[in-house]
């Protein structure tokens, strides 16, 4: 990303929240379509996510802070760790469509980024989601993700 403060200026511009897990998550749709959504992603200190996928390409360019990703592999019906990128400021990753990852923000401060998905990102129908201590799939659901991320940081 060429100039990560502009994007974060721009994007802070515009900010919301809702109160997730007892912190502030500000993820905003800018934009939505059936083959393109555009939002900041603005993720709490310390908060961590249980393994998901998508199911569309996206690209996340990190504005403020920093975001860990731990990518996964299907093995069987379970996944197996198959590597990770740590993000900072100004950093890019682009996800493939089959991609499974965990996010986390190590830091005490929050982590502001910019995603943009190839589909609507909204549509979780054909997604899942892992229990990140079993690694058992289920299909993907908003409540079950902050239940797991409650007991990630819990850790």
């Amino acid at each position: 990303m060429r100039d990560p403060a502009s994007v974060k200026q721009a994007l802070e511009s515009v900010a919301q929240g809702k109160d997730i897990a007892g912190a502030k998550v500000g993820d905003m749709i800018y934009f939505r379509s059936p083959t393109l959504t555009i939002l900041k992603a603005a993720v709490p200190p310390k908060f961590k996510t249980p393994p998901h996928n998508h199911h569309m390409w996206a690209v996340i360019g990190v504005c403020d802070g920093q975001e860990n990703n731990t990518f996964y592999r299907r093995s069987g019906k379970t996944l197996e760790k198959a590597g990770g990128k740590d993000l900072k400021t100004g950093d890019t990753v682009v996800l493939g469509e089959d991609a499974v990852h965990a996010i986390e923000n190590p830091s005490d401060r929050p982590m502001l980024a910019i995603h943009v998905y190839g589909g609507d990102f909204l549509d979780t129908s054909n997604r899942s989601v892992w229990n990140p201590f079993t690694f058992e799939e289920h299909p993907y659901d908003f409540k079950l993700i902050m239940d797991y991320a409650r007991q990630l940081m819990a850790q």
